[in-house]
């Protein structure tokens, strides 16, 4: 009877260690799946980084170009004005020009009417006039009166001949200036299709960056559930036996402003509301972070937004989670103590500045801290 007792007692206690050891298998195989799962998220998150840092280039450069194309069709329409202002300029020189040689033309006429006239009335042209004087006295009167007539009509001639080549000056210097805005006009088109060319080419490379972007955003969703599930199981692996952890004890020594409470909150850098599962704590770089009570390290490593992350099993379904630190003292397996320095202060992960984010989780799910913690 005694024999068969301690049978039934060996038989049951081989039961439970072999259910305790499948367990612990099974956990170190789940945590192998979140590190291979976190890596991938971290090389999807460089490359994430990659693309929005072309992106944000794109941006910018697009920006520039329009500035540039801006520029270059308001300086296209100003040519063009100045083009049309040119060319009426040069319809009226043209046309002053053309009145102009008319009435030298006219002038001319003119004068060589009143040469032959006088020639025809007396036969003589200015040189008869003075020769035929009766008199010296005639001769000086005859010689005033045909200079004058003479210099009237001369310097008449002159100044058409002047004007018109003022207004022919005019008309070569209005077309030179057609020419230079026509020449600024092609080189202003040429520049203003090259950069459309150009715009036009960053666009398709802004199209198809931001197509990249949204597929690595589906990916890393994809991976953050992935992660989410396991560490759901690696949590629901905790041991559900007899709660070890005992009285918990404050898990930043020395350090108790609490930066931000457990609950709902705006995020401090997505701006959103979102939920928080813990609260923050102010800890300076580096300083020691304890263990909050008993029980066993299931998890020692990076894990996404949380950073450099350690989580302890405390029995009974009872975990606590200790992010963004900048180092771990300890490794999954490690049997801890309430007080035990697990890690150091820091802000690695998704974080603002150096601080423990601190977690309580019963069965999976997250509880608030405060009463845990006898706050």
């Amino acid at each position: 009877m005694r024999k068969s007792r301690l049978m039934s007692l060996i038989i049951a206690v081989s039961i439970v260690l072999l259910h305790s050891t499948a367990a612990y298998a099974n956990l170190a195989e789940e945590q192998k799946k979140l590190e291979q799962v976190q890596q991938e998220q971290q090389r999807r998150e460089s490359q994430l980084k990659e693309v929005q840092q072309q992106k944000n280039n794109l941006i910018k450069e697009l920006e520039r170009l329009n500035n540039q194309l801006n520029e270059a069709e308001n300086q296209l329409g100003q040519v063009e004005r100045d083009i049309e202002a040119t060319r009426k300029e040069l319809e009226r020189v043209t046309k002053e020009l053309e009145e102009a040689q008319k009435e030298l033309e006219k002038r001319d006429d003119l004068y060589k009417q009143r040469l032959r006239a006088m020639y025809k009335n007396s036969g003589y042209g200015y040189l008869e006039v003075l020769l035929n004087a009766e008199n010296f006295s005639d001769f000086v009167s005859r010689f005033y009166l045909v200079r004058k007539v003479a210099a009237y009509d001369i310097s008449i001639l002159e100044e058409l001949k002047e004007y018109r080549d003022l207004v022919q000056a005019k008309e070569d210097e209005v077309k030179e200036k057609e020419v230079r805005m026509l020449s600024l006009r092609n080189d202003l088109r040429n520049k203003r299709d090259e950069i459309k060319t150009v715009t036009a080419s960053r666009n398709n490379a802004l199209a198809k960056v931001r197509n990249e972007e949204k597929e690595l955003d589906k990916m890393l969703a994809e991976l953050e559930r992935t992660s989410k599930q396991i560490t759901q199981t690696i949590l629901s692996l905790a041991q559900k036996g007899e709660f070890i952890g005992g009285k918990f004890v404050w898990p930043a020594p020395g350090y108790n402003y609490i930066t931000s409470d457990y609950g709902w909150r705006v995020h401090p850098i997505y701006k959103t509301r979102k939920y928080h599962a813990g609260i923050d704590i102010r800890v300076p770089w580096g300083k020691k972070i304890v263990a909050a009570g008993a029980g066993k390290v299931i998890y020692a490593n990076t894990y996404g937004g949380y950073g450099k992350t350690v989580i302890i099993d405390h029995g009974g379904g009872i975990t606590t989670l200790y992010a963004h630190n900048s180092s771990l003292n300890v490794k999954v397996g490690t049997v801890v103590t309430a007080g035990t320095t697990i890690a150091l202060a820091g802000s690695t992960g998704v974080s603002t500045g150096p601080h423990l984010h601190f977690e309580v989780r019963k069965n999976g799910e997250v509880v608030n801290p405060r009463p845990w913690l006898g706050i």
